[in-house]
């Protein structure tokens, strides 16, 4: 009996690999090509894809993600998971800023347009259209965290609904500061419904915002009170 029943395990693991290998992952998957490599700081790039031949880019929310297999001359594909930091109010455009912070993170910098990449997804719910409403949105992003946030900011600007939210963003230096121009003008944009505050560790003589790192005390100054807001995280520890 007990042979019968680890045939049996054994049986269903295989045929749920199949089903997620061959199956599910083809209808979840879909061609695309890079269309552009832009360098954001000294180590994070921004990948621009769009849709190959006649493959449909597939529909996705703000501050979700996907997994990437690019395929490059000379280097070896490999599936990572990235978030997207574009905003699906522009179905035709697909981008993730990525940094470099590990051997496959290294050559994004060697990707060329017209490389091929297949894309799995869209997954997860980090997502404020998934959520209830709530009075207020609070985003807590540390250095490449930014990229959920700056699709759901790119969202509330390309759609027009805004939603009162801050923003603090902690970073080591100036030089780190993912999408710095871009948020000053969402900022202005929205008329007063984006505020952001930036934190760098490592500032410079001539910073003159805060400094030092993320904290209680920052959070309350900045963000409180407390009450109807929802709170999103994006960082390292």
């Amino acid at each position: 009996p007990m042979r019968a029943v680890w045939a049996g395990l054994l049986t269903a693991a295989l045929v749920a690999y199949a089903h997620h290998k061959f199956m599910w992952h083809r209808r979840t998957s879909a061609w695309y090509e890079v269309s552009d490599v832009r360098q954001e700081t000294h180590d994070a790039w921004t990948l621009v894809l769009k849709p190959a031949g006649q493959h449909a880019a597939f529909r996705y929310l703000p501050g979700q993600f996907h997994f990437v297999t690019l395929y490059r001359a000379g280097i070896a594909p490999e599936e990572h998971p990235f978030s997207i930091s574009s905003s699906p109010a522009d179905q035709r455009v697909l981008a993730s800023t990525i940094k470099e912070s590990g051997d496959f993170t290294q050559t994004i910098k060697h990707t060329k347009p017209g490389d091929r990449a297949l894309v799995r997804g869209p997954y997860g719910r980090f997502s404020h259209l998934l959520a209830p409403p709530a009075d207020r949105l609070v985003f807590l992003a540390g250095g490449v965290g930014i990229t959920p946030f700056i699709s759901m900011l790119r969202y509330m600007r390309d759609s027009g609904e805004w939603c009162p939210t801050v923003l603090l963003y902690a970073n080591k230096t100036e030089h780190d500061i993912l999408f710095r121009a871009e948020l000053d003008a969402i900022v202005e944009q929205s008329r007063g419904q984006v505020r952001v505050v930036h934190l760098l560790s490592r500032a410079g003589e001539s910073w003159v915002g805060e400094q030092g790192r993320l904290d209680l005390d920052r959070l309350r100054r900045h963000t409180s009170p407390f009450t109807g807001t929802r709170f999103y995280v994006c960082g390292p520890p």
